[in-house]
């Protein structure tokens, strides 16, 4: 009796125990089904909301809010939907049914598309490069040693393209889409030597190309886009080293060529150490250092050639007196936010990616051999066939060699420290929004780095974590893709201004009208003169005229078109079909300042085929400090496109009515191009 109890026991634990496994087996795949699914969902918030954040100075995705409802609600859609299983299974099956294509077509591809789609928005100092570009030479340009070989051909090119009336823009343009070129084939490369069968490779390439540090390739005008493409191409080639399949002076010249465009890129030099081997290191290190500084050297002799000076260390490198922010300021929580943000731009995979890097660095070694299962050329499946490689499949990666996979890892993971050390660290004289770019380099090393862990720790471990890392991919490269193509998209069909009265010369390449130059063509009301004595005050008794005002505390002097209130001054304007505004700079004429007075009302008005309206007003008085100075007023005429209207610039007297001091003026009235971004 009591053995048969024992017998009962038994199989009531082995009941219990069985449906215990069978609930963890369920509670796992629950999970795995969830995951992919949440990870969509915070893909779509993101396109929803993105903007929002910017508020509390996350601004990585504030560009959104150039982006209509409804697109966005399509991303967002499209993001959400591929976390669901039954879109996962359909995308895995049109995967597998794929016809074979060769890689080479994407190079013509990209590089027609990077043409056509190139930048109209441009920041940080992609103004004063084209500004030097056409107003100095290669002798002249203080800035030339900040970004040596990239200078030396922006000018090469600029002179050649001169007899054919194209603008220097357009040289920078085309360099910009040769940079992506180079970076396409980076790509191509790195793939081949991280052990990927072709789904791996895929998904590599589309989360290196979905990334806001591709804007470089798309007619970007500034100095980083080849600076960044050679960097990729020298880590490609450093992974060929690795697989035994490139030279390492092939490395080396790849490096050599980064530093010699700008020399950010020495900060992905610390990983070419991982290279080295003990048993010949002397002769790897003398064999990459020769090939190292041969173009630098080579682009050297051709700026001296070139007339250009040495720079000038004495105050800094090339007139930069601080390189990098002293620790207080470099860890300040306002400085690191900015940072993050910026990260998160050229990186769209930032979270995923440093969650699978760092859990990569902590796991132990021998679990990412767990997908030695395949050989290092072919898989086979379950019935014995050769596999391509799938969605469904178990692995995305085949095994290399014997440590192999390890010393890339490591290369990996010591080139995306340094990318991060240079990122938080290194100074930038502009607002990160607008000097976005110095940073761009840092996307797709860390990116490289990232995914290379996501997809190690995909193929490694037990079967459920492999298919949530698997599953979990497909939104987030979802995710990268749109918020990518949202952001090419933005600095395509926008052209987006930040004006700066200091740098009006600049400027002065969006201006369509200078109203100054057409006030003969406007009418004036009232049309008599303020007084009757013009010799007494030729400027004064005028109702309105050209002239310019100076600001006494600064020296600040624009061209105004003074109107003595109360002035009416109407401009016959043809408002142009893309986005336009109004640049003003309203003020009370400072030799007024100190004759009393209850101040003048600015007004800007357009008279149109169906009324009048009143698109901006304010009152200055000389009682206010504030008012003691320029203005600076943007009024957008979007609402009127592709239509005549009548401009009115409007002055009137303040409450009391009397106009006695009532000097004032519109400084740089300028009709500009473009919408103001901010």
């Amino acid at each position: 009796m009591g053995g048969m109890v024992t017998r009962r026991h038994v199989k009531d634990d082995s009941v219990n125990g069985a449906r215990r496994i069978q609930r963890k087996a369920l509670d796992a795949r629950e999970v795995t089904q969830a995951l992919p699914i949440l990870a969509g969902l915070v893909g779509a918030l993101i396109l929803l909301t993105g903007d929002w954040w910017a508020r509390a100075g996350l601004w990585a995705f504030d560009f959104l809010r150039y982006i209509g409802w409804p697109w966005r609600i399509v991303m967002a859609v499209l993001v959400f939907s591929t976390g669901i299983p039954s879109v996962y299974a359909l995308v895995a099956q049109l995967w597998q049914r794929r016809p074979a294509l060769p890689g080479w077509p994407l190079m013509p591809f990209g590089a027609l598309l990077f043409w056509l789609l190139r930048e109209q928005t441009w920041r940080g100092d992609a103004l004063l490069k084209v500004h030097l570009l056409e107003t100095q030479t290669l002798a002249g340009d203080p800035y030339v040693w900040k970004e040596p070989l990239d200078a030396f051909l922006a000018y090469m090119l600029t002179g050649l393209l001169r007899p054919m009336r194209l603008g220097p823009e357009v040289a920078v343009a085309a360099l910009s889409v040769m940079a992506g070129v180079i970076y396409i084939i980076a790509i191509l490369e790195a793939s081949r030597h991280l052990a990927l069968d072709a789904t791996g490779r895929a998904l590599g390439f589309i989360g290196l190309a979905a990334l806001g540090s591709s804007q470089l390739w798309f007619g970007h005008i500034e100095n980083y886009s080849l600076v960044t493409a050679l960097s990729v191409l020298a880590v490609a080639m450093a992974l060929g080293y690795l697989a035994g399949k490139r030279p390492l002076w092939a490395v080396g010249l790849a490096t050599g060529a980064a530093v010699s465009f700008h020399p950010q890129a020495v900060f992905a030099m610390p990983a070419l150490l991982v290279l080295f081997r003990r048993r010949d290191g002397l002769r790897q290190l003398l064999t990459l250092v020769g090939a190292v500084v041969i173009l630098p050297l080579l682009t050297v002799a051709a700026l001296l050639v070139s007339g250009a000076r040495l720079p000038v260390l004495g105050y800094g490198y090339a007139g930069d007196s601080q390189l990098f922010w002293p620790p207080s300021q470099a860890l300040a929580p306002g400085h690191l936010l900015d940072a993050l943000s910026n990260l998160w731009l050229v990186a769209p995979l930032l979270p995923g990616l440093l969650g699978a890097g760092l859990l990569a660095l902590f796991r132990p070694a021998a679990q990412f051999l767990m997908s030695a299962r395949l050989p290092p050329r072919e898989a086979k499946t379950d019935r014995g066939q050769v596999s391509k490689g799938s969605l469904r499949s178990p692995v995305f990666i085949r095994v290399p060699l014997p440590g192999q996979r390890e010393r890339c890892f490591v290369y990996l993971s010591v080139l995306a420290l340094g990318l991060l050390v240079y990122h938080f660290t290194f100074q930038n004289d502009l607002p990160r929004p607008q000097d976005w770019d110095l940073y761009a380099m840092v996307g797709p090393g860390v990116t490289l780095w990232g995914l290379c862990a996501w997809l190690r720790i995909a193929n490694g471990g037990r079967q459920g974590g492999a298919s949530i890392g698997r599953r979990v991919l497909l939104p987030a490269l979802a995710f990268a893709v749109c918020l990518t193509t949202g952001w090419v998209g933005v600095n395509h069909a926008y052209t987006l201004v930040r004006p700066d009265a200091n740098q009006r010369e600049l400027y002065a390449r969006y201006r369509l009208v200078d109203l100054v130059t057409i006030l003969p063509q406007a009418t004036v009301t009232p049309a008599e003169p303020f007084c009757s004595d013009p010799a007494a005050d030729p400027t004064g008794c005028r109702r309105v005229t050209e002239t310019s005002f100076t600001m006494p505390q600064d020296g600040d002097l624009r061209p105004v078109i003074f109107a003595h209130a109360p002035a009416q001054i109407a401009f016959p304007l043809d408002v142009p079909a893309g986005a336009s505004f109004l640049w003003l700079s309203p003020a009370l004429d400072p030799l007024a300042w100190g004759w009393g007075g209850d101040g003048v009302t600015f007004q800007v008005r357009i008279r149109h085929a169906s009324g009048d309206d009143l698109l901006w007003e304010r009152r200055l008085t000389p009682a206010n400090q504030a008012d003691l100075d320029w203005g600076e007023v943007f009024v957008p005429l979007d609402d009127y496109a592709r239509q005549s209207v009548t401009l009115l610039l409007v002055t009137t007297p303040g409450p009391a009515g009397d106009n006695a001091a009532d000097r004032a003026g519109w400084g740089l009235p300028w009709l500009m191009r473009g919408a103001v971004d901010g």
